[in-house]
């Protein structure tokens, strides 16, 4: 076990205070965890979703509308809402099965909240200006997590299509995102100096009440056990919270599956504080602590909260962090138990690249070929090569991101050339969609939807809005974007009451980034990197956590990230542009005593030297979904089912399990297609959807 700080949800930096036990049910319950979640939900919550598919499926079909999909046709059948990830995954998918589609984004770029900045001198072929861009949005992802390698997937089939069009320039690599390392600063309290990681775990970081703070004593007092290392009782708490169900899942997935279900209303705080027991520590329980039957109390799990995420992170659902661990766990190297590593990804050159190649894609005639995303399959160890060998071989891996050896290879397959397709476009960026309608008279009395949408003029002059229908729509906007519309018109007008409070009561996370360059790159210097990467700094201050470049390590010049969730995001996003910045200099000036950072700092020159980010102010209040207690079972099946005759779909990371991963909002999108294919019977579509992207079963994907 290992006694180390680090954090519980999926921001996770450093190695979790506990680790599972391992065995042959486990293999299978890690990449299956979130599909069960899915699948208990709609169980046991998700009657109306479950009746309302059926009755979409087995209704007649009008036979133009069928053929609009199911056959060759120039009329689009599906217009799509919103260039991020989930809309873009949708049009793929739709090029790929050869139904025609028209996707609008009001904004000047594609890819949502995948966001990378890049200062404006920033120059890729210059070693002193390749590393000045850091991510606004999502930037990372496991490497191994099977239910995740579908974005690895993703990129390894735009690639053939750019080098089928000699665009190889636009080619999507990955290189390893170093979130951990034993020499990343702490320091907490107004502790005269930062720790580093590998020294922290019997240090009670000024928490205690002979420094100033709340905690007793009897909680970070290091404990020498008869066998193993020594420890502070405190560190050991979520080992015994959340290993309660790891291990009883390990032993018996469904009835530990169960047990968890029944903690579904109880959010982090609430479980901690109202039904964990003190006599639960079993082995690390001290009569000092207080009774047995007492719960902890409000100052150590405050301490908790504090370390291993963000202020008011554990008002979100307790079970949503428990299956947070899964993901983590499947992240590990799969292939060799004994390597307790955890492998993150990154985008080589900036995580923007991976929705660009798509919009790329989008606008040729032609694009991902079911043998394309085959061969990309099998290289991902999705499915097994000619002989039936499972592997792992990406070929669009640079050298530090390459897995380690214990991983076993598969014979590398090169697709062929092929032709090069003419261009089509069907992404059109500077288009604000403004009303959405439903009219039951469309397409002889089958129904469509009718769009609104409005061009920006690039002169200043007034543009009339055009009008378009479809007989479906994918809308992959967050929440928070619906209030969005036209004067007088709501977005939806006429959603169900069910999806309406879905809309309006869905919890989102706030977060806040800030990119600060200095003109040299003075943490290499005071703390070694490890295999390049240093790691993530953290601390109570407002700034919360200093984010190292895993790039760029050749350059003089270099870009810190500031990285926080929560109150923290909140109250920083509050300030303007320059005093954000102020803040971060502050934050960033606390975790280096010994030496004066703004000697470094490049001045406050915003775009160029500076960009602060706060995405409550960009995605229409928050950065992303994370449900508090109850929403997945009350909310998610109304999410997921179609509206308006089954002319409706909602998607993005909110409508998956996946909350905060780019896989959430691919896996929503597929559900979408999947949605519409099967309402007109387009049976051969879905056998060719199934081959060419992998067999994913709604409402998450399958583990093999």
């Amino acid at each position: 076990m290992k006694n180390k700080i680090g954090t519980l949800l999926f921001l996770i930096i450093s190695s979790c205070f506990f680790c599972s036990c391992e065995s042959e049910n486990d293999k299978v319950s890690k990449s299956s965890v979130r599909k069960a979640y899915a699948d208990w939900i709609i169980t046991n919550h998700g009657q109306e979703y479950t009746k309302e598919l059926e009755r979409l499926q087995n209704r007649e079909i009008h036979t133009a509308l069928k053929s609009q999909i199911t056959e060759k046709a120039t009329a689009p059948a599906v217009g799509i809402i919103g260039g991020g990830v989930a809309g873009l995954y949708a049009g793929l998918m739709l090029q790929s099965i050869g139904v025609e589609f028209e996707l609008f984004e009001k904004s000047t770029r594609v890819g949502g909240r995948l966001k990378t900045w890049y200062s404006e001198d920033y120059d890729e072929n210059d070693s002193n200006k390749k590393g000045l861009y850091g991510e606004i949005g999502g930037m990372r992802l496991p490497q191994f997590s099977p239910d995740m390698l579908s974005v690895q997937h993703l990129s390894l089939a735009l690639n053939t299509v750019l080098d089928r069009n000699d665009l190889t320039d636009q080619s999507v690599h990955w290189r390893k995102f170093y979130y951990d390392s034993p020499v990343q600063r702490l320091r907490y309290n107004n502790m005269k100096f930062p720790l580093e990681v590998q020294n922290a775990g019997l240090n009670d970081l000024n928490f205690g009440v002979e420094a100033g703070g709340d905690i007793e004593s009897v909680w970070i007092t290091a404990v020498q056990p008869k066998k193993g290392a020594p420890y502070l009782p405190i560190n050991k708490i979520l080992e015994k919270v959340i290993g309660r169900f790891l291990k009883a899942i390990d032993v018996s997935f469904t009835d530990g599956f169960n047990t968890l279900m029944e903690y579904d209303n109880y959010s982090m705080w609430g479980y901690l504080t109202n039904s964990f027991t003190l006599g639960e520590l079993e082995e690390y329980y001290q009569p000092e602590m207080g009774a047995k039957t007492d719960h902890l109390s409000y100052d150590v799990v405050s301490f908790l909260e504090t370390l291993n995420a963000g202020t008011g992170m554990f008002s979100v659902s307790f079970v949503e962090m428990v299956l947070a661990q899964y993901d983590w766990n499947g992240s590990k190297n799969p292939y060799d138990p004994e390597d307790s590593s955890i492998y993150m990804l990154t985008v080589d050159k900036g995580m923007q690249r991976l929705p660009e190649a798509c919009r790329t894609i989008l606008n040729l005639k032609d694009g991902v070929l079911p043998t394309d995303g085959q061969i990309a399959q099998v290289q991902l160890g999705m499915l097994p090569n000619a002989e039936g060998n499972f592997g792992y071989s990406p070929p669009n891996l640079t050298p530090d991101a390459q897995a380690p050896p214990s991983v076993p290879k598969v014979k590398s397959i090169v697709p062929k050339k092929g032709n090069p397709s003419i261009k089509k476009q069907r992404v059109f960026l500077n288009h604000k969609v403004l009303k959405v309608e439903y009219d039951s008279t469309l397409y002889k009395g089958y129904g469509g939807m009718k769009v609104a949408v409005e061009k920006t003029s690039t002169s200043g002059k007034e543009m009339k809005p055009i009008e378009k229908n479809y007989p479906f729509v994918i809308s992959t906007l967050p929440m928070g974007a619906y209030l969005n519309g036209a004067l007088k018109t709501s977005f939806f007008d006429h959603l169900s009451f069910s999806k309406a409070k879905a809309i309006r009561e869905l919890n989102y996370m706030p977060s806040f980034k800030a990119m600060i360059r200095f003109n040299h790159q003075f943490w290499i210097e005071l703390g070694k990197r490890e295999h390049k990467g240093l790691g993530v700094s953290s601390t109570d201050h407002p700034i919360r956590q200093i984010v190292y470049p895993s790039y760029g390590y050749d350059s003089e010049e270099g870009v810190l990230q500031i990285y926080t969730w929560a109150q923290d995001a909140e109250r920083l996003g509050a300030l303007s542009d320059e005093e954000r910045v102020n803040e971060c200099l502050k934050g960033i000036q606390f975790m280096y005593p010994e030496i004066n950072i703004y000697d470094y700092f490049d001045g406050y020159y915003p775009e160029k030297t500076t960009k602060t980010w706060f995405w409550n102010e960009y995605a229409g209040g928050g950065a992303f979904a994370l449900f508090l207690p109850g929403q997945f079972k009350y909310m998610y099946p109304d999410l997921l089912t179609p509206e308006f005759n089954g002319a409706l779909n909602i998607a993005g990371e909110c409508v998956s399990v996946h909350h905060g991963w780019i896989v959430g909002a691919m896996n929503s999108a597929y559900n979408s297609v999947m949605n519409i294919l099967k309402q007109v019977g387009a049976v051969d579509k879905i056998k060719i959807l199934e081959e060419t992207w992998g067999k994913l079963s709604a409402p998450d994907i399958v583990s093999n």
